[in-house]
């Protein structure tokens, strides 16, 4: 499964997530832009393919970019930021 899903979609999806891919996704978000070999000490892994994993899923449904050995947010990932920083303003009644 890939492709953009929508802001709640995704935002739930991270948060499902949020060992893994929601993990990397918020490192980049909160870097702005960073390369793999930044990305993978920031993960706390000694392997690559776990962030490589994570990446390519967060590439495929588009809300990062790699541009040049650098990840950053794409239009929708920045939506999707957006979104978390909202949600930590309003709480659930």
């Amino acid at each position: 499964m890939g492709g953009w899903m929508g802001v709640a979609e995704a935002i739930n999806w991270l948060k499902d997530n949020g060992e893994g891919v929601g993990k990397v996704f918020m490192l980049i978000a909160n870097k702005g832009s960073t390369k793999l070999r930044e990305l993978r000490e920031l993960f706390g892994s000694e392997d690559w393919w776990p962030v490589k994993s994570h990446l390519r899923t967060l590439t495929e449904r588009n809300l990062v970019i790699e541009v040049e050995g650098i990840y950053k947010l794409t239009e929708n990932g920045r939506k999707v930021l957006e979104g978390f920083k909202a949600m930590e303003y309003v709480k659930p009644v």
